[in-house]
């Protein structure tokens, strides 16, 4: 009995964390019953303490606005859904991010980086965090994108703000900065030392011919 207490707390946080499953879902297999807009780019299944959820992001590419100028009318949007996943009714959307840039006649983008949705459970509360990263741009020269971390925990949301990096020169870069929003700040240390690193590994940027 003695080894077992000594054990228990040990074993608690595996608990809490085995809580939280995530498994992918293709394109194809996003059921219908969840309204979106544009072109599903990654979707996850999950189950945590408070249920079972499906996440998903979604872009809209660079067109012209309806009623908008052709030279300087376009534009383009991305979403970011959470919706519950009740057993006997309609799923319930909980919460929807959505960006977009507008007006641009240079070149355009809005767009998640690849594999940028992820679910995590670090406070090991049994309540999962969703992650996105992405980018928006407008620009005629060779200038960083706007980046963006945007995570929830329930209905807490939390975001990082700043600009890709990319080189200039021989040794030579601009951008790359971050800032954390109040919520981000007062967040768990957990949360604010993977959004750094999440964030690392993501700002860098290869602008195209």
């Amino acid at each position: 009995m003695r080894y077992a207490a000594l054990l228990l707390p040990l074993l608690l946080p595996l608990a809490v964390r085995a809580q939280v499953k995530v498994s992918p879902l293709t394109p194809a297999a996003v059921p219908a019953a969840l309204r979106h807009e544009g072109r599903v780019v990654q979707a996850l299944r999950y189950t945590d303490r408070t249920g079972t959820y499906c996440v998903l992001t979604t872009e809209i590419a660079p067109r012209v606005a309806p009623g908008a100028n052709a030279e300087n009318g376009r534009r383009a949007d991305l979403y970011a859904y959470q919706y519950q996943l009740p057993a006997a009714t309609v799923p319930v959307l909980n919460w929807q991010v959505h960006d977009f840039v507008a007006d641009c006649p240079l070149d355009i983008e809005a767009r998640f980086l690849p594999g940028a949705l992820t679910v995590t459970d670090l406070d090991q509360n049994g309540t999962a965090e969703v992650w996105v990263v992405y980018r928006t741009t407008c620009r005629g020269d060779v200038s960083p994108s706007t980046q963006k971390i945007i995570m929830r925990e329930g209905g807490q949301k939390y975001a990082m703000r700043g600009s890709s990096r990319i080189a200039i020169g021989a040794g030579r870069y601009d951008g790359g900065e971050f800032s954390m929003d109040a919520a981000l700040e007062k967040a768990p240390v957990a949360f604010r030392q993977y959004a750094v690193q999440l964030w690392k590994r993501r700002v860098g940027e290869t602008l195209k011919d």
